[in-house]
């Protein structure tokens, strides 16, 4: 019988946006102790957006953390179409309410 296990607590995914010199975000998709998160953090704010949102699973969290951003995207009014996501997976656990940072390690 092979062992169940379990994802640590901040395992999960990251992915990256950078727009111009404006604006720089980390989409974080991360197991917690209470089930998969949501969140987004603002690298030149140095802080975590409010908005956070549960999951059903991981692949759930990287949706809503991306849909979260497009709205915020849509809302700049920017010319350029969103960029696609790359998501890598973090090797190292995020800690809060600070991130490892960049988003590759």
């Amino acid at each position: 019988m092979s062992a169940i296990v379990f994802p640590q607590d901040g395992q999960g995914f990251c992915a990256e946006l950078k727009v111009g010199n404006d604006y720089h975000l980390l989409l974080m998709a991360i197991h917690t102790a209470v089930g998969p998160m949501a969140a987004i953090y603002d690298v030149r704010a140095n802080k975590w957006w409010r908005e956070r949102q549960w999951a059903e699973d991981i692949e759930d969290a990287k949706e809503k953390a991306e849909d979260i951003v497009r709205v915020y995207y849509r809302g700049l009014h920017l010319r350029d179409r969103f960029p696609t996501l790359v998501w890598t997976e973090k090797a190292n656990p995020v800690t809060l309410p600070l991130p490892n940072l960049p988003c590759d390690r």
